[in-house]
């Protein structure tokens, strides 16, 4: 009974393992691209790389309406059976948009958990200083908590005064 037993939990094992190796990453990948494109923003000139659990994307231009954004160096997507991972690292935002954000963002990272399904975990580094926070897909709301850097805090300070103060951070409350 035992040996059974073992034996079907070594079974379910090596078929999720299998599951997350065979899984057609690109394939997800496009899903997701086509879900952009529909809140029109694009991906292009992008290098994919496939990795035994996740996809590397490498140089990605992001264009929003037409209009080229920002270029990120690499994304990452890392997905396991409860927990899926996003690091996205060196975004340069365009020219036009420095005045909005310093650039570039070091690094970017989503975290989600199938044990909190209704919320996506951010952290953020770069010159602007650091971001912890979270999105709310079911209150469909963004909270980040900003801990602005001294070049934030000198050249940013207009934007910085929409937020709330709150022990030496910045608060973003935003709703979508």
């Amino acid at each position: 009974m035992m040996k059974t037993v073992f034996k079907f939990f070594l079974y379910l094992l090596l078929f999720i393992i299998a599951f997350f190796v065979f899984l057609p990453k690109e394939l997800l990948y496009n899903q997701i691209e086509k879900a952009l494109e529909q809140n029109k923003i694009v991906v292009s000139n992008e290098i994919r790389d496939e990795k035994l659990f996740g996809l590397d994307i490498k140089n990605a231009d992001i264009y929003f309406n037409g209009i080229n954004m920002a270029n990120v160096n690499k994304i990452s997507f890392t997905s396991y059976l409860f927990y899926t991972n996003i690091d996205i690292t060196d975004i340069r935002l365009l020219d036009s948009l420095k005045n909005m954000v310093p650039t570039p963002i070091n690094k970017l990272k989503v975290e989600h958990s199938v044990l909190n399904l209704d919320k996506l975990s951010i952290s953020s580094t770069g010159l602007f200083g650091s971001a912890k926070g979270f999105v709310d897909l079911k209150k469909r709301e963004v909270q980040l908590e900003i801990d602005a850097s001294s070049k934030m805090k000198s050249s940013y300070s207009q934007i910085l005064r929409t937020m709330k103060l709150k022990d030496g951070k910045y608060i973003y409350d935003y709703k979508f």
